[in-house]
């Protein structure tokens, strides 16, 4: 059973994820996320609203897509716990919003 659904409607794209995500699926969410930034999708939603927990390495690759999307001119939209949403463009808002959701992991 598959960690993360990748979901492309037209231009835009959803990651969605329902379980803790820690460093056993930071390649498969690396390759993921560069795969849709090098095609250009937008929005690029990440649905973290069922994920309980994650670890660092999850945060390092998230930090490090909200970086290339910046660089192109392009944004992360992440959903998170308790109905927060953020839209990041660097690791500096990237992990200012997962310290809301998570503090340990940020």
């Amino acid at each position: 059973m598959a960690v993360l659904t990748v979901i492309r409607l037209s231009e835009a794209a959803l990651i969605w994820a329902d379980r803790p995500l820690g460093g056993s699926v930071s390649r498969q969410l690396d390759t993921a996320l560069q795969n849709l930034l090098d095609e250009g999708v937008s929005p690029l939603v990440i649905d973290l609203v069922r994920v309980p927990a994650i670890d660092a390495a999850v945060v390092e690759v998230l930090a490090q897509a909200a970086d290339d999307a910046g660089e192109l001119d392009m944004a992360l939209h992440l959903r998170l716990p308790g109905g927060r949403r953020a839209v990041v463009r660097d690791e500096v808002e990237l992990r200012h919003a997962l310290t809301q959701a998570y503090p340990r992991a940020a």
